[in-house]
């Protein structure tokens, strides 16, 4: 049986110094992370800065959703204890918050 050869673009370390702008516009036109190897063993693998920061925001988003699946999890439990509001944070849950303008969130 043949060995399958990935459909994925690859580079050498002597490329890369040669011209790592050539990487990086590979990795943007093949919509894909360049594989840069070293003595036939993948050192890294190069991305575009919208590539990275994709990929960051789809790990986020990953994130919450499970997150929000745990959450739901624990409240369909019919053993699990709620509470409320007061019961947490006792008499200043019913004062009425403080908005500092200056505290960079709004």
């Amino acid at each position: 049986m043949a060995m399958k050869i990935l459909d994925i673009p690859t580079s050498s370390i002597s490329e890369v110094k040669r011209s790592p702008m050539e990487i990086f516009q590979r990795a943007d036109k093949e919509a894909a992370g360049v594989y840069v190897f070293n003595r036939e063993k993948v050192a890294g693998v190069m991305l575009t800065q919208n590539q990275y920061e994709s990929l960051n925001k789809e790990v986020d988003e990953l994130y919450d959703q499970i997150a929000d699946l745990i959450a739901e999890k624990r409240l369909l439990n019919e053993k699990v204890a709620t509470f409320s509001d007061s019961e947490v944070r006792g008499e200043i849950a019913n004062e009425q918050p403080t908005i500092d303008e200056d505290d960079g969130w709004e």
